[in-house]
């Protein structure tokens, strides 16, 4: 078959980039002109991208114009909505020919997956289409999300990014992404008189316009100020040596000694020197071992921690967090409130429990997670420290203290007290606090005695 573009056998720099800023940059499908045809939108952008696939590609963003090489929105139609490999021979050409681009849209170029393998939440939901029963009279039922499942307007794993979901109520019953669906219904230019949003699959109603907005503004209060913190802040980490907090830039873990952190100028001077460390950038990334030159060479590619989660969140401390019974008036049960870690809807008798960063979770959901790791699933807020917790806080937080608080025995400072460490106030430097230099006081005065 004749083909215009030249074939290629290896990927080129400018393509291979284009496919890392693909993969790492939401964008809404907005439209599609039949099988090959896609009008794109960067995510809080303004400005509409058409794409079409063919031999050769084209696209219309000036970077397409400019280089004529696939830009990272055709790269994000060939990764993230026809899941294409990235090392596929089809994910880096110029363009496709008819018998290929059938097999992209056929899916011939994978194997099915399953989607049940090694997925206890999908496991825990039931058989695959397993429906929900919690639905409003002349609705169809919820599907439920599954691993793989993607949003079909960002093409993004539902389980995997954690935002918000609504679900088509008189159509398919497929999940979407509430912001998602939310800037699909504003590019019909609904109006107010228009009750109905149609569903991005299956083109039936999908909810009422007014429901879709009150999803969105309630979706909205999930979202923390913690999660809008930039990534370089290690929300909850301390130095241990300067008691910087939090500490910005690299952080440095030791990967002996339990909750020790230090800030980068403080493992530059050497301190703590005897135990080797594991350093990240960003708060959500992946702990790598350190070279021992203090030159911070990571040591391979390969030099990623065996267990990422160094550190769980003691059991004493689990139990400090605390926990509500949803009951009827609770706000948890507005439309568009929902655990972010299964995006299923709080409902009356649920157990949630309520992270210092202000999360919320179910309790079977988040408590599973923190026994492994002593960060929050959403925005990596680091929980327990000793330097810096102090079971009042949890106690007597205004936002944190209604409803069914787990109740702490009064010994409970002895389980959280690590000898030589005073138990401190969040802003003090390096004095201990008060309660602490009395109970040492005293402790020293009974051994002279």
């Amino acid at each position: 078959m004749f083909r215009r573009t030249v074939w290629r056998n290896t990927v080129s720099d400018a393509v291979s980039s284009h496919q890392d800023q693909a993969l790492n940059t939401t964008i809404l499908l907005l439209k599609s002109f039949g099988p090959t045809g896609f009008l794109l939108r960067e995510e809080g952008g303004s400005r509409n991208f058409k794409v079409l696939l063919g031999d050769p590609h084209t696209c219309t963003c000036p970077v397409f114009t400019r280089e004529q090489e696939p830009c990272k929105h055709i790269c994000w139609v060939l990764l993230r909505k026809f899941r294409l490999p990235r090392e596929h021979e089809y994910s880096f050409q110029h363009g496709l020919v008819e018998r290929q681009i059938l097999e992209v849209l056929h899916g011939l170029h994978h194997t099915k997956a399953h989607r049940m393998e090694n997925d206890p939440a999908a496991a825990a939901s039931g058989t695959p289409g397993q429906a929900l029963t919690d639905q409003e009279p002349g609705s169809v039922c919820r599907k439920v999300i599954q691993a793989q499942d993607v949003c079909p307007i960002c093409q993004e794993e539902l389980l995997e990014k954690k935002q918000p979901v609504s679900y088509c109520r008189f159509g398919c019953g497929n999940n979407v992404h509430i912001s998602c669906v939310k800037v699909w219904a504003d590019h019909q230019k609904l109006s107010d008189r228009e009750e109905t949003v149609k569903c991005p699959l299956c083109r039936e109603q999908f909810s009422s316009l007014k429901l879709l907005q009150e999803q969105a503004k309630n979706a909205a209060r999930l979202f923390t100020a913690a999660e809008r913190e930039k990534a370089d802040r290690h929300l909850g980490v301390v130095c241990h040596s300067c008691r910087i907090c939090p500490v910005t830039g690299k952080c440095f873990k030791c990967t002996v000694c339990p909750y020790f952190y230090l800030c980068e100028d403080c493992w530059k001077k050497g301190c703590h020197p005897h135990h080797p460390f594991a350093a990240r950038t960003k708060r959500r990334e992946k702990w790598r071992l350190v070279a021992e030159d203090l030159s911070y060479e990571p040591m391979g590619a390969t030099s990623h921690l065996e267990n990422d989660s160094i550190d769980p969140l003691p059991e004493a401390v689990l139990g400090c967090l605390p926990t509500v019974r949803v009951r009827t008036g609770n706000r948890l049960l507005d439309d568009g409130q929902q655990c972010r870690i299964c995006l299923q809807d709080f409902s009356l008798g649920h157990r949630v429990r309520t992270l210092p960063c202000h999360h919320k979770f179910h309790t079977d959901c988040v408590d599973g997670t923190l026994r492994k790791s002593n960060c929050c699933p959403l925005d990596g807020y680091v929980i327990y420290n000793p330097l810096t917790w102090r079971t009042s806080d949890q106690k007597t937080s205004p936002q944190l203290s209604s409803g069914d608080n787990a109740k702490q025995p009064e010994n409970s400072l002895q389980d959280l007290f690590i000898p030589g460490v005073g138990l401190q106030d969040r802003n003090a430097k390096a004095t201990p606090s008060c309660g602490s230099l009395n109970l040492q006081v005293q402790k020293s005065e009974s051994n002279h005695s």
